[in-house]
């Protein structure tokens, strides 16, 4: 198989499983929303921090794994992983 796309689909299965990881990350919030019962404030507060923290994740995962090279297959793997969990 050749190099560059044995990487890719190294890449890509990582990213779903990160996606997973998102999923999970955002079920963590859903439970201290349900622990703390938050006015709407609250929840869009919450969810702010949620895609902040998901869009750094996933920055450092594009530079750690693709050299900073974003790649759609990428985005839609931890998508696809996200969806998965769900």
């Amino acid at each position: 198989m050749n190099e560059m796309l044995k990487m890719q689909l190294i890449i890509f299965g990582s990213s779903c499983a990160l996606g997973a990881a998102l999923g999970f990350m955002y079920d963590l919030f859903r439970i201290v929303r349900m622990i703390i019962n938050p006015k709407n404030i609250g929840i869009f507060i919450q969810d702010v921090i949620y895609f902040i923290l998901s869009g750094v994740i996933t920055f450092l995962f594009v530079l750690c794994f693709n050299n900073g090279e974003s790649r759609f297959y990428i985005l839609a793997g931890e998508g696809i992983g996200w969806i998965a969990y769900h």
